[in-house]
């Protein structure tokens, strides 16, 4: 294999962020009680984006999903189906309501919901299925998941944590279901840190989804405080800046989310400097799709030059392409560590295991566990292209 030496290491993370972005964090910083309202035109611009009557905006990804559980009134003992291939704060989000998880096996074309696994897992106890669009990728068995779940009136949410501006047959992923959720967490397509929203057509969920978000309490101030921090860092990083330790940086997820106790970002609305930098981001969500996939163009020659399997692609999907996956034939370890000298980037270790980072064995989903050991993901958000030879 040839090296593709980029000429600085190509991060995961805050590829993104403008300057724009952390002026407006750093003046946020200067003057956190401005009189404005963000949150209703932020609100407005994802309404007419998704053309959906019903927005909430919540603190993050994982607590749109708590706000969507809430919305759809599942109770304990009622089940929800999700893939065996996500993240812990998916799961917190669900077991914080008392919500039963069960795990259905994903295929490895899309790394997506397996509509046969689906059909083998489903209990008269089973109420919705989550739908996750895993790197971008639309699920190829998205029509028959869809169809499933409508046929055994089972209520769809959509991850789109992944997936924001992604398209399926020209339809804005988060309005094929009843419910969706989308993330704006550093490592998202959007970025603020931390921030989520949640989007429904239906107006019986748009009512209840209203009434929840109205009881959401305001986050709290030093946490804002140290978000704008961490952004003003993370842009500092970026552009090889000096700046201050990061003692006051937020972390991914809390010690305490990892032991799967509950935090109160879950519960969390949105707060306006947040909406401020969700607008900005959004309004660029355009040149930031087209960044990420001329990146997986990029991999997709690479991975066919040096033999590397990769994802399917249907031609009714707009994937997002938050990472490039490639599925390899040994464990992914030591072929990322080989990569990232080699290539000079950051490879992403999503997922370790079906809830990431949380220790879980399934024996019943063995596309699921083999994924965690064979799935590999690469950044795609590139430097110029001037940089790579091929």
């Amino acid at each position: 294999m040839s090296n593709l030496p980029f000429q600085r290491r190509v991060p995961l993370l805050n590829m993104s962020l403008t300057e724009e972005d952390a002026h407006c964090a750093a003046r946020w910083l200067s003057a956190p009680d401005s009189p404005v309202d963000h949150i209703s035109r932020l609100h407005m611009h994802i309404s007419l984006m998704w053309n959906t009557p019903w927005v909430a905006s919540f603190m993050g990804g994982r607590a749109s999903l708590y706000a969507v559980i809430r919305t759809l009134e599942l109770k304990p003992g009622d089940q929800i189906v999700i893939p065996a291939f996500t993240c812990q704060c998916v799961a917190n989000a669900i077991t914080f309501n008392g919500v039963e998880i069960v795990f259905a096996d994903i295929e490895s074309d899309t790394y997506g919901m397996s509509a046969r696994a689906l059909q083998r897992v489903v209990t008269p106890r089973t109420r919705a299925i989550m739908i996750q669009y895993t790197f971008g990728l639309v699920c190829r068995d998205i029509d028959s998941l869809l169809a499933f779940a409508r046929a055994h009136k089972l209520r769809i949410i959509e991850d789109c944590a992944h997936a924001t501006g992604g398209k399926w047959q020209g339809k804005m992923l988060g309005t094929l279901g009843d419910i969706a959720f989308f993330s704006s967490e550093r490592s998202k397509v959007v970025n603020t840190i931390h921030g989520g929203w949640v989007v429904t057509a239906d107006p019986v969920l748009g009512k209840r989804l209203m009434e929840i978000y109205a009881q959401s309490p305001a986050p709290d101030a030093d946490f804002i405080r140290r978000l704008l921090i961490t952004l003003c860092h993370a842009f500092a990083s970026r552009q090889g800046i000096a700046h201050p330790g990061p003692g006051d940086v937020l972390p991914q997820m809390h010690p305490t989310e990892l032991a799967g106790l509950f935090t109160p970002q879950y519960a969390w609305k949105m707060a306006e400097p947040v909406a401020e930098l969700l607008i900005m981001q959004l309004f660029r969500l355009d040149r930031i799709l087209i960044k990420r996939r001329q990146g997986a163009m990029f991999w997709q020659r690479w991975a066919q030059k040096h033999g590397f399997r990769q994802p399917q692609v249907h031609p009714d999907a707009e994937n997002t392409w938050l990472r490039f996956p490639v599925w390899l034939d040994e464990p992914k370890e030591k072929v990322a560590a080989h990569l990232e000298q080699a290539l000079n980037i950051e490879t992403g270790v999503w997922f370790t295991t079906p809830i990431h980072p949380q220790p879980c064995e399934l024996a019943n989903c063995p596309t699921g566990m083999l994924a965690t050991k064979r799935s590999l993901n690469l950044p795609t958000w590139l430097w110029n292209e001037a940089e790579l030879e091929e």
